[in-house]
């Protein structure tokens, strides 16, 4: 238990359930592992709560008034799809089975909830999310390494200048969008530089790697195409 409770320690839990006394008491045994644990009785207070204050982990009954758990846990992957989506119920009813797999839950749990089961479970996604935020893949069978800073296919290691490493993470946490020109600037630069320089970056890592990893988005900015 000593490596479970220093694996979950520094990570938070967001739990919404209508049942005063299921909430209570999640919330009391969880608080012995977690960082915080914030509760939550409706599915809207509980998004409400995760817009102001994200957490590793969201533990979410299926049934609830107005918006039930796997509507409100598609809504929480939209937000952050590193998040940890748990969907508990008391009912082993086959449509929440089904909808459950659609909506890319974790894991489903069946109540009542086994404590150990589920921290064991928590515990494990929590490694696959780590593994995936320290390796992140940019197609093509290249892999960026988040930890040496470098980029890697198969035996390979590509070094990068301290520009090409600020280039490919900032275009790795907005992977799902454009990224301004001015952003690339103040985050990259920290002032107001020549498109010729950010040009240069981009040609410098599609010679390292591909070059359609990069898009231009003429006018607008760069993002990653993979």
């Amino acid at each position: 238990m000593e490596v479970l409770n220093k694996k979950l320690q520094h990570h938070t839990i967001l739990i919404a359930e209508d049942d005063p006394t299921t909430l209570k008491w999640l919330s009391r045994v969880l608080s012995i592992y977690f960082k915080d644990v914030y509760t939550a009785i409706n599915a809207m207070e509980a998004l409400e709560i995760f817009s102001k204050t994200p957490t590793t982990i969201v533990l979410s009954d299926i049934q609830m008034p107005e918006v039930d758990g796997l509507s409100f846990l598609q809504k929480i992957m939209t937000l952050n799809s590193k998040t940890i989506r748990i969907v508990m119920t008391a009912f082993n009813n086959p449509t929440y089975v089904n909808r459950a797999i659609e909506s890319e839950v974790n894991f489903y749990l069946k109540k009542p909830i086994d404590i150990d089961n589920l921290l064991l479970t928590i515990a494990l996604n929590i490694d696959k999310n780590e593994e995936k935020i320290l390796n992140n893949s940019l197609g093509d069978g290249y892999i960026y390494d988040n930890l040496q800073k470098i980029v890697r296919k198969n035996e390979k290691l590509i070094k990068l200048t301290k520009k090409e490493v600020l280039f490919i993470e900032l275009l790795l946490k907005n992977r799902d969008r454009v990224v301004p020109i001015e952003e690339i600037e103040s985050l990259i630069w920290e002032e107001p530089t020549s498109l010729d320089a950010i040009r240069m970056v981009v040609v410098g890592l599609r010679k390292k790697l591909y070059p359609e990893f990069i898009e231009n988005i003429k006018g607008l900015g760069y993002k990653l195409k993979i």
